[in-house]
């Protein structure tokens, strides 16, 4: 794939993995909208650079981001997926809307993206990157609802290509923990380990978008890993545990810490 001219969007832009996404994008002479909640203002006034802000979690606010980005860009050449967020907690009473909130987003917002996208372009080519997670592959404690959404992304996928034509891609994008807020957000969860840095996580990113690998794993260690497991699954049951543990002294410190008020 050539990068000259091509004309991106990119959700969940403001920080992480889509702010530096975004600036890949732009050292390569794209021009990209960048969809977010907030607008970052790092990068107002770059000739490229066009920031929407948006809800991704509702139709209306998925229709606003396409209806901005013909407008201002034409067409989409590569739609990249990064909006997303996580809870991390011990699911409690039945609560349909807390299910609905991370869903949405995270898994539905993608798939009618998706859909756009195929309804737009019919036979023509184009890419759509989903950036999902490792837990998509390796679900951990605390992280159930989090990583049905990722594992969701995943099977849908897998299923959804066989019905694209010829060089229209659907690619996930399976990283490790990254160190961003990510895991502010989620609760101060503790960061599960390994890590990668974003700037690193973005480049490999492109690297894949660009090759129009179906799968990519910034991580060449939780690839390997992923590999092994199938052969000697009890390495992601060891995995598994010892991040429970975290949770575990993770719900006592909760505890402690609302017994003090």
């Amino acid at each position: 794939m050539d990068w000259e001219k091509k004309n991106i969007v990119v959700t969940g832009a403001s920080s992480g993995i889509g702010l530096e996404l975004v600036k890949g994008f732009l050292s390569k002479g794209c021009k990209v909208v960048a969809a977010s909640r907030t607008i970052n203002k790092e990068l107002i006034g770059h000739e490229g650079f066009h920031p929407f802000q948006c809800d991704l979690s509702t139709p209306k606010g998925v229709d606003d981001l396409f209806a901005f980005a013909l407008k201002t860009l034409g067409c989409i050449d590569i739609f990249v997926a990064n909006a997303g967020f996580a809870y991390y907690e011990k699911l409690g009473d039945a609560d349909w809307e807390h299910i609905s909130s991370i869903y949405n987003l995270n898994f539905k917002s993608v798939v009618y993206s998706a859909q756009k996208m195929k309804q737009l372009y019919g036979n023509k080519p184009y890419n759509f990157a989903v950036v999902s997670s490792g837990m998509a592959i390796l679900s951990l404690p605390g992280y159930a609802l989090y990583s049905s959404t990722k594992a969701a992304l995943k099977s849908f996928a897998e299923a959804y290509r066989w019905e694209l034509e010829k060089d229209q891609y659907f690619q996930v994008v399976y990283p490790i923990a990254t160190r961003t807020c990510f895991f502010k957000n989620a609760g101060n969860s503790p960061m599960p380990w390994p890590s990668q840095d974003t700037v690193v996580v973005a480049q490999r990113i492109l690297k894949g978008i660009r090759k129009n690998c179906n799968s990519i794993y910034p991580s060449k260690l939780f690839y390997i890993i992923a590999l092994l497991n199938r052969i000697f699954p009890v390495i992601f049951k060891i995995y598994a545990y010892a991040e429970f543990k975290k949770f575990e002294n993770w719900l006592n410190n909760r505890k402690q810490d609302n017994s003090q008020f």
